[in-house]
């Protein structure tokens, strides 16, 4: 048995099992596009387009509040792959 990132770290580049044992690939969020959203929301409310302003806020808001979710997930996704064990005799991983 073995803890399924040094396994994983320790294949060869070549080796077919790397990419079966890659840990989760991260999510390319970009928090900083939902927060321009946000601000951009703001000001339409404040220049005059409110009905648009607050539309744009709240879609800002909900664009966040996915990726924070999909932030999340790949956190807890990780979690359980750096706890994860593999077994050498007949490379079944284990999540304990």
């Amino acid at each position: 048995m073995q803890q399924l990132r040094g396994y994983w770290e320790s294949l060869p580049a070549e080796s077919p099992h790397r990419g079966r044992y890659a840990p989760p690939g991260e999510p390319g969020l970009k928090f900083w596009a939902a927060m321009l959203a946000i601000g951009a929301g703001i000001w339409l409310a404040v220049t005059g387009a409110v009905l648009i302003g607050l539309l744009v806020v709240v879609g800002g808001l909900v664009w966040g509040a996915v990726m924070a979710g999909q932030q999340r997930a790949y956190e807890m996704a990780l979690a359980a792959y750096n706890r994860s064990v593999v077994c050498l005799a007949g490379y079944h991983v284990f999540a304990p």
